[in-house]
């Protein structure tokens, strides 16, 4: 695929275009008590073109094209409304604002669904939208934080500006089945395969609006999207022009031991202008320099791997096998932390007794405590052409540091990412061209940590050490573990920061210098995607249905060195190209004059050059009788494998993730030394079965497929008395091939004996699940606007995922007494014993608020209480299996208006009551965030 497109392409529509004549719309817009309002946004239906009121209320507008025209005028605070222009008011246009809130509103339109814009209340899909509207009222710092908010999305947090977006089932910290669109790009990282949140995202200031599919939007979107898409849209510079600037300064870590309260700072800025009527720019940078949560769980790990009869103890001076959740260097399982003493030894009181070392925590490995950086920036210029086109050209910046939590804990000190799009879009058609070029190299905290610990004293002088002290002297084990301790580098030394950086910028297929062929930690995904798309609109071609056609073309240029991916064997590197379209044909059908019937119906073909081509149809009606409408959907939904999924190699990474391609399985040398199911070799160790046994059932990987999904779903939406919003839905969601990981155990020197012996290394294999899954829940939302400009808002979520387990031959499986396993939990402590499944998702959560951005004619306020159940969770190789308990968190608000400086003060803050939960087994537990912050709007326009 061609990496390089020419301008040309996006200008080819000129020839055929005609000019439009010129009409200047002119007008005001009042409050209900006919008082000017300044700021608010105009924007001409279906289009590109729009302004922003003066001081005075007073506006004008150029349009082309023919009278009479819809525009669409919202302000914050107050409810959206359209107003038809025609000739004899196109020069005299007058709009009364309601301050009357409905998050619902009829009026609100919406692209995200269909691709092209629709009366939200008429999406055939559960859509959400957010504007600026809730991203001033909200808590939360940023927009994306608005998401808390919304029925069904679970944010799990990793860092402060690293937060991924779950909906449906199978949460996780790097959620590659939920497609995040920027301005129409895809914000995931090409290379580690899912979207980075607010790392790389558009700033803050220059959000739009975000609106938001929940649930399977293959059909139109491929297959990135078979969960949910989100499309964040930035401000046109033509329609929000002047200078925009924010500041805000908090604090956090309150309360946290060992650290103290920290502060947090947030500054953005933004500048637009309108050159000529043609021709407009914006450019925006934001940064923030904060303390993020700290990782700081030291219970001893709860995981499926540890013996039968093993009891958790939280004490390292007594448990020998002590392996601290956020403590590195100290796994009871992995070569160089943990020693089994031979069966032979010479004191009984050790002999087959594993004894793990002594590790390091996150924030002494890291060694900068637990600071963060995030820059963000973007810069546009806009030209419209004859005809209502617009062109675009514009390059979008992220930069920071990170904690990502895959198998491992990894930290990622100075990501960079740049994005370059040009874009032309008229009233029935886009074309689309972009580039992700990444720069993201971090290492492994927990390896690192095994690797300093064996720098300073090989294993096995350390257990020798360990074992005489604790029989000669008949000491506890912590005071065997100080002695055999005794000089060890201390973090932040010299020392310790010489060694821990040796290892830490040593690649991973490099040996480090002076320590005997042992490899580095760090690894390097420098790749990039190319990326190609268009569609067009055909309505008003084709007589008798609404129809579209799209398409697109996409290359990943994998570059990362072989730290992370297998190489081809000429030691080049892999790329994968993609390519999909798609038909969209629909038609509303008016039954008598209060009922009407939309139906649609959605083809769409995808191939990606390893894995078959897939088809993925949706079909669905929308059913309107006045306020009322009724939405019901099917439709077949898919996911690719990601990158890693592919081609992770821990023959070169020592990540331990394989990839499901063979070329991944070759580089692990599955297939001359192979791997054991960790049930069986489990029961091999208890005496269950013989080596025998053992050796005929050795794992076979097969190539991994492309994962399908078939989603039901029923919807209600309605807007009742002009003061009830309510939205409410059923889906029904079964999975087959699902992509996840297989957990096998490889022995070191190929020896059933090194089971014994803890001389083996866990592998994790992408592979497709023969497992039939299902996901069922239900969400109900709803706004109520009391009185006096007081809205109450809720929503509650309800899921469950079920599994009928199956072995490789397709019979289903039995329990340990003997009952079949069919759509049984995911957490059933039965099915919990036959292997994970990684949910990782609570069953019930919901949201209740109270607002009011109009107390005053200056003052605003919004309070809201957030609560999510207790969830299994599921966390591959070092973080364990284990309940994590329910949570609850308040946030609250208030807002106070200068008009005379254009500008809103907010004193806010999340989790208020600063009760700390964690959203993943491992991750950092989440406190309060208390912030004021002062935002100037609209200067020197």
């Amino acid at each position: 695929m061609r990496k390089r497109i020419p301008l040309l392409l996006f200008f080819v529509w000129l020839g055929v275009l005609k000019t439009q004549a010129q009409i200047n719309l002119a007008g005001i817009v009042t409050d209900e008590k006919e008082q000017p309002l300044a700021g608010v946004t105009i924007v001409i239906r279906n289009t590109n073109t729009g302004t922003i009121t003066q001081d005075d209320g007073q506006f004008t507008l150029r349009a082309t094209g023919e009278l009479p025209l819809t525009i669409s005028v919202s302000f914050i605070g107050y409810q959206q409304k359209n107003v038809q222009v025609r000739g004899n008011n196109f020069r005299h246009i007058v709009v009364e604002l309601s301050r009357k809130i409905v998050h619902a509103s009829a009026n609100d339109g919406v692209v995200v669904a269909s691709r092209v814009e629709e009366a939200i209340q008429k999406a055939p899909l559960t859509v959400e939208k957010l504007n600026t509207t809730q991203f001033q009222q909200v808590p939360a710092v940023s927009p994306f934080g608005a998401l808390h908010y919304v029925k069904g999305v679970d944010l799990m947090t990793q860092s402060l500006t690293f937060q991924s977006v779950n909906l449906r089932g199978f949460g996780s910290t790097a959620n590659s089945r939920f497609l995040q669109l920027n301005d129409g790009m895809d914000n995931r990282s090409p290379g580690l395969g899912f979207g980075f949140g607010t790392v790389a995202g558009i700033p803050d200031l220059d959000v739009e609006h975000i609106e938001l599919v929940a649930g399977a939007a293959s059909a139109l979107y491929g297959p990135d999207a078979e969960q949910g898409v989100m499309l964040t849209s930035s401000k046109n510079p033509f329609t929000y022009q002047g200078l925009s600037v924010r500041a805000i300064g908090g604090v956090n870590n309150v309360g946290k031991a060992g650290s103290g309260p920290k502060p947090y700072r947030d500054f953005s800025i933004r500048y637009a202008r309108e050159l000529n009527e043609r021709l407009a720019f914006k450019v925006n940078f934001q940064r923030l320099d904060a303390t993020d949560f700290i990782a700081d769980n030291y219970d001893d790990r709860q995981t499926r791997d540890r013996t039968a009869g093993y009891q958790p103890n939280n004490n390292p001076n007594v448990n020998f096998q002590y392996d601290g959740v956020n403590r590195y260097g100290d796994e009871f399982i992995g070569a160089g932390s943990a020693y089994t003493f031979p069966a032979n030894y010479a004191n009984v009181l050790l002999q087959n007794k594993l004894v793990t070392r002594t590790g390091y925590t996150e924030v002494d490995l890291i060694g900068q405590h637990g600071k963060t950086f995030n820059n963000r920036a973007d810069a546009l210029l806009n030209y419209r052409l004859p005809g209502n086109i617009e062109a675009s050209v514009g390059w979008y910046y992220g930069n920071g540091n990170f904690i990502r939590t895959a198998n491992f804990r990894e930290y990622i000190p100075d990501y960079q990412r740049h994005q370059v799009k040009a874009e032309i879009r008229g009233d029935n058609f886009f074309l689309r061209a972009y580039t992700t070029q990444q720069k993201a190299e971090g290492w492994n905290i927990g390896l690192t940590a095994v690797d300093i610990n064996n720098s300073w004293k090989s294993l096995g002088q350390w257990a020798a050490e360990f074992g005489q002290v604790y029989v000669e002297n008949k000491v506890t084990v912590g005071e065997s573990r100080a002695t055999a301790d005794r000089n060890r580098y201390i973090p932040g030394s010299g020392q310790f920061n010489f060694v821990r950086d040796l290892f830490s910028t040593t690649y991973n297929t490099d040996s480090v210098p002076g320590y005997g062929g042992i490899r580095g930690t760090r690894f390097r995904d420098n790749s990039a995607l190319w990326h190609y798309e268009g569609m067009y609109n055909l309505t008003g071609i084709v007589q008798v249905a609404d129809v579209v056609v799209g398409g697109s073309m996409r290359q990943y240029a994998l570059n990362t060195g072989g730290t992370l991916f297998a190489l081809k064997p000429d030691g080049t590197e892999y790329s994968i190209n993609e390519y999909g379209g798609y038909i969209q044909a629909s038609r509303e059908i008016a039954v008598g004059s209060s009922l009407t019937v939309k139906p649609t119906v959605v083809v769409r073909y995808d191939k990606n050059q390893y894995l078959k081509g897939v088809f993925s149809p949706r079909a669905s009606a929308v059913v309107s009788l006045k306020q009322h409408h009724f939405r019901a959907s099917w439709q077949s939904a898919f996911h690719n494998p990601v990158p890693g999924q592919l081609f992770a190699s821990p023959a070169m990474s020592r990540s331990g993730e394989v990839g499901g391609l063979p070329v991944a399985s070759q580089a692990a040398m599955l297939f001359l030394n192979p791997a054991y199911l960790e049930s069986d070799v489990k029961a091999f160790r208890e005496g269950r079965i013989s080596a025998e046994q053992l050796q005929n059932s050795s794992y076979t990987p097969s190539p991994i497929q492309t994962e399908q999904l078939k989603t039901w779903e029923v919807g209600y939406k309605a807007l009742l008395w002009n003061k009830l919003s309510v939205d409410a839905l059923y889906f029904h969601s079964y999975y087959s091939g699902f992509i996840s990981t297989q957990t096998v155990y490889q022995p070191t020197n190929g020896q059933l004996t090194d089971f014994t012996t803890n001389a083996y290394r866990t592998l994790q294999i992408s592979t497709n699940s023969s497992n039939d899954i299902f996901v069922d829940g239900w969400a109900i939302g709803g706004t109520y606007n009391i009185s006096r400009g007081f809205t109450l808002s809720g929503n509650y979520a309800h899921q469950v995922g079920t599994v009928t387990l199956r072995n490789t031959q397709g019979a289903i499986i039995n329990d340990n007494a003997g009952n079949s396993i069919v759509k049984r939990k995911m957490s059933d402590s039965e099915v919990l014993k036959k292997g994970r499944n990684y949910f990782n998702s609570p069953e019930n959560r919901y949201t209740v608020s109270l607002e009011n951005p109009q107390l005053t004619t200056r003052l605003g306020a919004f309070v809201s209480f957030r609560w999510t159940d207790r969830m299994w969770y599921e966390q591959e190789i070092t973080a364990g299996d284990v309940w994590l308990p329910s949570w609850s968190s308040l946030d609250a608000q208030v807002s106070y208006k200068m008009p005379l400086l254009k500008s809103v003060i907010k004193l806010g803050g999340t989790n208020i009551l600063n009760k700390y939960y964690a959203q993943g087994y491992g991750l950092a537990q989440i406190g309060g965030l208390y912030y004021l912050s002062v935002t100037f709007d609209d200067l020197f326009k």
